[in-house]
């Protein structure tokens, strides 16, 4: 039975703040490269979260060359599982569709056209034995056809709490832009270890991804504590910024308390235009002092003079961007 006591919050942009507090976190990063992050996510109005890992590559490899259009072909000469990286299919009131896999790009190997290739991420439709298909027109994004890149799995909403205690019909997730720019879409977790779309409370959404460098609010009853597994990613991230003012939640890839993105935010927003806003895991959404570069820098936008250093809790932090124009955040990856 749906419970009348759902709580479904959407950032509105006018009200993003800064938030500082501490949460039970513990972090383990073992010698293969894999790790995790346990966070405490406090009772309250709302929580922004986001993990710092990503599945391992399914595949590394070159692509040989490239078919561009409204999909893409990307082949390459190392042999691939026919119909191994399907998307999921959508079936009305039962489930709905998503990307499972995505391809990375590892570099870029024309460096004079000025796009950047490296840490490009595309979900795959599908593929064949020698190809995969990408819904997005790969040549306006500076593919030639030659770049390396690696397959992952995407890590999604259900993987992500799965060793979760949930509250069924009342804790909820909204994952900003999932339907395009500007959309947010919820899920409520039903208490048994499944999601749902809230627009019906009954279509499947346990594949909802959770996209590298991104994160979501959720709301939560009760404490709720959240285990992140993955890789701990040594590639860079290329992260889509929507433009208009829409909600953005970026987070680090960095499972590090205090990580640094000064670097990264200035090399993809626009100065004194994109208004970013830093949150942890108080359960209040709310917050204080958010930020804007200045083309060299970043200033408190309490006074657009005070100078901060943007860093963020790796381990669970993410922080939200407010972007005049469409732009690309580039997180960098560990060194290890």
């Amino acid at each position: 039975m749906k419970s009348p006591h759902i709580l479904t919050i959407f950032l509105a942009a006018s009200a993003l703040a800064l938030t500082s507090v501490n949460a039970q976190t513990t972090t383990t990063v073992t010698s293969d490269v894999v790790g995790y992050t346990t966070s405490t996510l406090s009772a309250g109005s709302g929580n922004v979260y986001a993990p710092a890992f990503a599945k391992s590559p399914s595949i590394s490899a070159v692509l040989s060359s490239i078919t561009s259009g409204a999909s893409s072909t990307l082949t390459t000469a190392t042999s691939l599982s026919s119909g191994a990286y399907d998307e999921t299919s959508d079936v009305t009131g039962v489930s709905k569709g998503y990307p499972q896999y995505y391809v990375e790009i590892t570099n870029d190997t024309n460096s004079n056209d000025s796009l950047d290739t490296e840490g490009v991420i595309l979900d795959i439709v599908s593929n064949s034995s020698t190809a995969v298909v990408v819904g997005v027109d790969v040549s306006a994004l500076g593919l030639q056809g030659d770049e390396a890149f690696v397959i992952r799995e995407h890590i999604t909403l259900s993987e992500l709490f799965a060793n979760s205690t949930l509250t069924g019909y009342a804790d909820a997730v909204s994952i900003y832009n999932e339907d395009g720019p500007g959309t947010a879409v919820a899920h409520v977790a039903d208490g048994a270890g499944n999601w749902l779309l809230i627009s019906d409370y009954t279509t499947s959404s346990n594949d909802a991804p959770i996209y590298p460098g991104t994160g979501f609010v959720l709301n939560n009853s009760a404490d709720v504590v959240v285990t992140a597994v993955g890789a701990v990613k040594e590639t860079a991230t290329q992260v889509p910024v929507y433009g208009n003012s829409y909600v953005n939640i970026l987070g680090s890839m960095k499972p590090l308390t205090s990580a640094t993105v000064a670097s990264e935010l200035l090399d993809g927003l626009t100065a004194y235009g994109d208004v970013c806003t830093p949150y942890s895991l108080d359960g209040t959404l709310t917050g204080g002092d958010a930020f804007v570069s200045t083309g060299t820098g970043f200033v408190s936008t309490s006074d657009y003079e005070t100078p901060v250093t943007p860093t963020v809790n790796g381990t669970r932090e993410a922080f939200v961007v407010n972007a005049g124009t469409a732009t690309v955040v580039k997180i960098s990856g560990n060194t290890l």
